[in-house]
Parts: structure tokens; C-alpha cells; sequence
């Protein structure tokens, strides 16, 4: 019965008024009418006061999101004046970096270069020579533009011919898989 409250106070609430109107002189489970009615009032103080509770905690609830957001608003100020205050901080203060903030002039600039890939482009390619023109790999997990070329070629023509029977005669079709690359392609 714990989960329901207000079922309880609604079937306690009958019990007293009939328990009082039929047979209110008797004592039943070990109580009297009083003491039955006094159980009855201390739980409904009881809802009373964590109602009071309630409504107070949604008010301190408000009024913490309110001390929040003035100092939200005065954090805001002060940072605005150390950057403002240009003849003795300013924003490449090290008082601003103090205070949690990058410096502008540690900033990144925010650039990047894209390949016709879509990736960001790092500043080795990880093989020699020119784009287009075979090179020699620098790892053993690098391709060359040959090999990259030579494996898109049969993964393509694999693909292409997937379900369908090969050209031979008298023989029986063999499965046609496609065929997996090892390495990794760096461009």
C-alpha cells in the first residue's frame, strides 16, 4: 500500500466515518476510534508537510537557477573586462589563460585542407612521386597508385559480373567473389 497514498487516505478516511457511525464505542486490530483517528491525522500532517516540502523545493529549485544565471551574467562582466581592459590585459593576458580561456594569439586558425576525398589532408602521403604517378610505397601496408588502380579494377569488374556465368563453355560456373585488398590506401 506504500506506493498508493491516496487511496489509503480515501479508504482510511471511510473506514473512520463508518467504524464512527456504526460501532464506535468497539475497538478492532488493538485500536480504539481515537487512536484509529489519530494514526489517520498524523499521516495526512504528514502529506501536508511534504507538500509544503515540495513546494518549497521547486521554489529553492528557481531560486538557484536564478543565482546561476546572474552569475553566469557576472563571469560574463569580468572576462569582458579583463579583455577590455587592453593597457595592462587584454585577451592575450596570461590572467585571461588563468582564468580558462585560449589566448587569440594561441588560437588555431580553424583551416583545414580537404583532398578530393573529403579527409583532412596530412602532410605526408605516405609515398613518392607526384599524384597520379606510380611511387614507391613507404611502408609495406602502403599501395602504390598501380596497385590501388589494379585492385579498383578487379573489385569493379567483380562487382559488375556478380550473378552472372562466366564465359567459358563445358565447365560449371565457378562462385564469383569479390576479392578483398590487404593494406591500407593513404592518399
Amino acid at each position: 500500500m506504500g506506493a498508493n497514498h491516496k487511496q489509503a487516505k480515501s479508504k482510511a478516511n471511510a473506514i473512520a466515518v463508518a467504524w464512527s457511525t456504526l460501532a464506535n464505542a468497539d475497538s478492532f486490530g488493538g485500536y480504539t476510534l481515537a487512536q484509529f483517528q489519530q494514526v489517520l491525522a498524523d499521516a495526512q500532517n504528514k502529506s501536508a508537510t511534504l507538500g509544503t516540502l515540495d513546494a518549497g523545493y521547486a521554489d529553492a529549485m528557481r531560486q538557484r537557477d536564478a543565482a546561476h544565471d546572474a552569475l553566469n551574467a557576472a563571469m560574463l562582466n569580468v572576462v569582458d573586462g579583463v579583455k577590455g581592459n587592453t593597457a595592462k590585459y587584454g585577451a592575450n593576458s596570461s590572467l585571461y589563460k588563468a582564468m580558462g580561456y585560449v589566448p587569440r594569439d594561441e588560437r588555431a586558425s580553424g583551416l583545414t585542407r580537404k583532398n578530393g576525398t573529403g579527409k583532412t589532408k596530412s602532410g605526408n602521403t605516405g609515398s613518392t612521386g607526384s599524384p597520379g604517378t606510380a611511387g614507391t610505397a613507404s611502408t609495406t601496408n602502403d599501395l602504390t597508385w598501380d596497385q590501388i588502380r589494379d585492385n579498383w579494377d578487379t573489385i569493379t569488374s567483380t562487382w559488375e559480373n556478380l550473378g552472372k556465368a562466366p564465359a567459358t563453355t563445358g565447365t560449371t560456373p565457378a562462385a564469383t567473389t569479390p576479392t578483398a585488398t590487404t593494406g591500407s590506401v593513404k592518399s
